[in-house]
């Protein structure tokens, strides 16, 4: 951590943590940091961003004699905005802007987590403490997520990394999902391989400003998700997982946050949405519950009336949902 927060009273945590956010996606970061705050994180919160800062940064207090965009979300936890100038897609930016964090501004932690801005908290914060431990935390994906070892779509990343020079996969059979990685700072191996693999599907034509490219048949059609999972497959860094309901997508004992995956629920009427067929998401409405305190992400009639709408969604979809 920084000087500057020690200084201003923020603990000096072992780990840290960080997400890239543009555009409306500073409303799930809202949502994020708060969970953060209820799950008992204490420590700071780098926001890597394009565009313009969060306008519910109005009711944060600056940390004064900060050389950036600092604030105090509580007495025990910071969120630090970094401005980004890279064109690439922000998803494609993760391991790069991870590693600039562990050599410069989050060099004193042991450990560094990254949370797409659509994923909210659900455990404590005592339940990543620990899962720390085991090595780079990694969350299964729901979509696809039994990729034997010997599919098609493997062996063709095979002989794609073989021609960069890497060997010898290990036989992974999950697919995973790139919204959130753990990783220790003496693994940041890891985050370098993630990264070459990501500048592989540059080499090989793929346009890193966007995130898809067409479809399934394709070696990298989500480009960052797919280079992280060749990644997986390579690296000599210690693995630690969890199933597809560590981020809600299923429901288990081990569901650990949500991942409000598709369509957001800062967007959109819950109400048109469920006359559609489609009723409110566990993850929309966890959303609904995190975005009042510490961070006030809407005004008081504006969340009355997105959480009445989504009780009223709610209860169309008792009835009536999309088979």
């Amino acid at each position: 951590m920084s000087e500057t927060g020690a200084a201003q009273g923020i603990p000096v945590n072992d780990a840290a943590i960080c997400t890239l956010f543009e555009g409306d996606y500073h409303l799930g970061l809202a949502a994020f940091v708060n969970s953060l705050v209820r799950a008992g994180y204490r420590g700071s919160v780098w926001a890597g961003y394009r565009g313009a800062l969060p306008p519910w940064t109005g009711q944060l207090k600056r940390i004064q004699g900060a050389t950036a965009d600092e604030f105090r979300v509580t007495d025990d936890v910071r969120i630090v905005f970094v401005r980004l100038t890279t064109d690439v897609h922000l998803t494609n930016y993760k391991p790069e802007f991870m590693l600039t964090l562990l050599k410069n501004e989050a060099r004193e932690c042991s450990y560094l987590w990254y949370f797409d801005p659509d994923i909210f908290v659900l455990t404590s914060w005592s339940y990543f403490r620990n899962w720390q431990k085991y090595g780079v935390a990694l969350c299964q994906e729901v979509v696809d997520n039994i990729l034997p070892a010997d599919a098609p779509l493997r062996k063709q990343w095979m002989e794609l990394a073989e021609g960069i020079g890497y060997r010898d996969p290990r036989p992974v059979n999950h697919y995973h999902n790139a919204g959130m990685v753990g990783v220790p700072a003496e693994h940041r191996e890891f985050l370098e391989e993630w990264k070459r693999l990501i500048e592989l599907e540059e080499s090989l034509g793929y346009d890193l400003r966007y995130t898809g490219h067409g479809s399934r048949e394709m070696p990298f059609n989500m480009s960052d998700q797919d280079a992280l999972n060749i990644a997986i497959m390579y690296t000599k860094s210690p693995l630690t997982s969890l199933g597809p309901q560590g981020m809600g997508f299923i429901f288990g004992a081990s569901m650990a946050m949500y991942h409000a995956v598709g369509e957001k629920p800062w967007r959109g009427s819950f109400l048109l949405r469920a006359l559609r067929g489609m009723p409110p998401s566990g993850a929309m409405k966890y959303f609904l519950t995190q975005v009042d305190a510490p961070i006030r992400a809407y005004s008081p009639i504006e969340l009355w009336a997105k959480r009445l709408a989504c009780s009223l969604a709610t209860l169309i979809g008792r009835f009536y949902r999309r088979s």
